[in-house]
Formats: C-alpha cells, sequence, structure tokens
C-alpha cells in the first residue's frame, strides 16, 4: 500500500526515503545524451528490469511520461512517486511496483533513480528494499563506477554512493514556537539539509520537513542512515517538548479549534491552506486538545487534496479544485 495511506497523524516522522542514483558506463549523463544513446541505455535498464531471467519483471511496471496527461504526471509527483522535474520531461519514463512504495525513474537528472518511500519510521528497512533492487540492477547492468570516488553520477553532489536518505517530519509545535529555524540550523551544521514538502526548492506547507544528507562521499551508506536516524530521533524529541510547552496555551487552543471549525465547514479551501489547517487538527489532536474520529487519517488528506489529486484526471478550475477541495476535507474531518 502505497506510504500515505499507511502515515499515521500520531507520528512526527510521516515517511521515510532512500533514493540511489545510477548511471551506466560509457554513455554521457542526460544532459548530455544523444537520442539514440538514451534509447540504448533505456533498453537497457528496461531489459534489466523486465526481462525474463530478472526477480523484478513481476513487481514492476513501466510507465512513459509521453503516454501521460499532465494531471496524470502531477498525480504522481504529488504522490512523491517521480520528482516535479519529471513532470516536464516527455523522454523520461518510470517503473512503478505494485504496491507503489518503489519507484525507478528513468532519464531523470541520472540516467537511474531508484526510490524506496515507506509510511512511518523505516529508514533502515526502506534501505534494505533499495539495495536488494539495486543488486539486481547492478548483475545486468554496467554501472559508472570510480574505485577513487564511487558511483559517478551527473551532479558532483551525489558522487560515492549516490544515496539520498530522507525522513519526512511533521513539526507543527517547533514551528509554532519560532524553534524550527534553530533545528534547521544545528541540522546543517551536523551535514544534514533540510527542505520543504517536495524537496530541494520547495516549502514547508503544512509544517512538512525534508531532512536528508548532504554528503555522499567518504562515508558509507550505514553510516548517513544511522545519522539520520540519531538526529531525527533528537529533533522528534525536541518536537515532544514543544508540545508540552504550548497545549495549556488559550491562545494555541483557539487557534487549532479554529483550523478545526474551518475543515469542517467550509465550502472553498486552497491546497496550502488546506495543508495548514491539517497540520493544526493533527497537532490538537496529538496533543489531547481536539478528539475527532474522521474517516480518513489526517495525513492522507493532506496528501489526496493536493490540485491533482483532486482533479482524478479531469481539468478543473482553480475555483472548482477549492470548492472540491473543502466537500473532500468535510466529509472526513
Amino acid at each position: 500500500m502505497i506510504w500515505y495511506k499507511e502515515a499515521k497523524d500520531n507520528d512526527i516522522i510521516v515517511s521515510t526515503r532512500i533514493r540511489l542514483a545510477r548511471n551506466l558506463q560509457k554513455y554521457p549523463f542526460p544532459p548530455a545524451i544523444s537520442k539514440a544513446q538514451k534509447n540504448e541505455v533505456l533498453k537497457k535498464v528496461e531489459n534489466a528490469i523486465l526481462g525474463s531471467n530478472s526477480t523484478l519483471s513481476k513487481e514492476f511496471s513501466l510507465i512513459k511520461m509521453q503516454d501521460l496527461t499532465q494531471i496524470k504526471r502531477e498525480t504522481l509527483a504529488e504522490k512523491h512517486l517521480i520528482s516535479r522535474e519529471m513532470t516536464e520531461n516527455d523522454e523520461g519514463s518510470v517503473f512503478l511496483s505494485k504496491d507503489e512504495n518503489m519507484s525507478i525513474m528513468l532519464m531523470e537528472e541520472d540516467h537511474i533513480r531508484l526510490q524506496v518511500i515507506l509510511a512511518g519510521n523505516q529508514l533502515k528497512k526502506a534501505w534494505e528494499l533499495a539495495n536488494k533492487v539495486d543488486d539486481v540492477l547492478e548483475e545486468n547492468l554496467d554501472y559508472a563506477f570510480s574505485e577513487k570516488f564511487g558511483y559517478l553520477t551527473a551532479c558532483p553532489t551525489n558522487t560515492g554512493t549516490g544515496m539520498r536518505a530522507s525522513v519526512m517530519m511533521h513539526l507543527p509545535a517547533l514551528t509554532l514556537t519560532g524553534n524550527i529555524n534553530r533545528i534547521i540550523s544545528q541540522a546543517s551544521a551536523l551535514g544534514l539539509t533540510v527542505r520543504g514538502l517536495y524537496g530541494e526548492g520547495s516549502k514547508a506547507y503544512g509544517n512538512l520537513y525534508q531532512i536528508s544528507n548532504q554528503i555522499t562521499l567518504g562515508i558509507s551508506e550505514e553510516e548517513i542512515i544511522e545519522k539520520l536516524i540519531n538526529i531525527s530521533a533528537q529533533i522528534e524529541k525536541h518536537e515532544r517538548e514543544s508540545e508540552e510547552a504550548i497545549k495549556n496555551k488559550d491562545s494555541v487552543c483557539d487557534k487549532l479549534w479554529r483550523s478545526y471549525g474551518t475543515l469542517k465547514f467550509a465550502r472553498s479551501i486552497s491546497s496550502k491552506e488546506a495543508k495548514a489547517l491539517i497540520s493544526d487538527v493533527i497537532l490538537g489532536e496529538n496533543m489531547g486538545i481536539i478528539d475527532i474520529k474522521g474517516k480518513k487519517a489526517k495525513m492522507e488528506l493532506m496528501i489526496e487534496s493536493e490540485p491533482a489529486l483532486i482533479m482524478a484526471d479531469k481539468e478543473l478550475t482553480p475555483e472548482e479544485r477549492d470548492k472540491k477541495r473543502a466537500e473532500l476535507l468535510r466529509e472526513n474531518i
């Protein structure tokens, strides 16, 4: 089952992700590759995954970007199965596992971007799955690898392990108390980067932050994962402490109940506002201020209220989307 349908509202660590960047020997990176070379790479990877001898053939299906509407592409991005950049790539493809926990993007920044994303705090399990799939691919493909530098990638910041490990954390109390900037600064000093909901260049709508490793060279995959586990545990502790510090404040209680009221009765809600309001209600429940028995988990609603998912492959105006989003939230909060 896809990660956000398994996410629990009381989890500060909403999801964990492992992403591996890989390239094939003797071929230029995607920004410089010719059309003929690109087709060769795509064919090699497709055979490695779907070939009769591959253990992956029954797990994955191939989707070509050129066969998808823009809404379908955006839907995959909103589910965090492909990158935002991939939605504009007509020549790219993605392999999706049946449970949509694994995806393999082809011809994004690198020839191969292998990703595993799981609900909650499962970083080690995500790494085990990614490593297992990567091993199968490496049996059938000649990766661009240097004994000195490790896996070679289009961006030098990924060279080495080629791995980005990340946790998505819901941090409303730290944000509300103004302590989030200190946390971001401390994480940066420890070799981690903190980004918004959709990674680089995005904002932390809904108080969702992605925390990932900055360094991929000169450090092992296991060391990266251990560091991220330890630091995310510390951040989780600070979030719980911030909850305790604000839960008896009348101004906070008023803000959270107002957010619930808006979700329950509004007739038009934007995507950005929905995330903020849902985040408030989750915080209220976690602090014991609000007790709601909704039909769906709030974190699931935060994703399902995204623009493309709301449209469900039918073009809608922004006003129509906002109206449909409000209806979805009223029915499930």
